[in-house]
């Protein structure tokens, strides 16, 4: 089962929710992470939590959040670009999945941000980098708008946690 898009095609995406986020998504950026809270605070995050085995006692490990939580959301070619960024106590970006955006260049030459190593480049960042297309993230060729607007959202939501959360 899945829901239909704005065009009433059938999606093969399940989202949980509104910011279509998922119980699967935030353990995929999250790793080791068992459990989450709902989504709080300002910047809303999501706490991940691992559970001891023995004690059952649950201890923080990191973050995830929607890059869209952090305004003004950058626009790529044709939209947003939200993204899920898992975050560990120390400010690394530890995983990373786009969820959301309408791109008018997918229907010509497909899904470019999922080319292998797009979403991946973005693991071990911190809030001090500069995200910095043609810098330290490559660019897409075709996609550049998209791939600094991809940038730029994360990078600001990097920063608002890493300032809100870690200490």
């Amino acid at each position: 089962m899945g829901f239909f898009d704005s065009t009433g095609i059938h999606s093969a995406i399940y989202a949980a929710n509104k910011d279509h986020t998922s119980n699967r998504l935030l353990k995929e950026v999250v790793p080791g992470a068992d459990s989450f809270s709902e989504k709080e605070g300002k910047p809303p995050v999501y706490k991940a939590y691992r559970t001891d085995e023995a004690s059952e006692e649950k201890t923080l490990i990191g973050y995830a959040f929607v890059s869209a939580d952090v305004p003004p959301e950058p626009s790529g070619f044709s939209g947003e670009i939200d993204s899920l960024v898992g975050m560990d106590l120390e400010g690394n970006i530890i995983g990373l999945r786009v969820i959301y955006y309408k791109e008018s260049l997918r229907h010509t030459w497909g899904d470019f941000l999922e080319f292998p190593g797009v979403q991946e480049q973005y693991i071990g960042k911190r809030a001090a980098d500069r995200f910095s297309v043609g810098r330290d993230i490559d660019g897409i060729s075709k996609a550049t708008i998209s791939a600094k607007a991809m940038a730029k959202g994360i990078r600001q939501s990097v920063r608002a946690v890493t300032e809100a959360y870690i200490k």
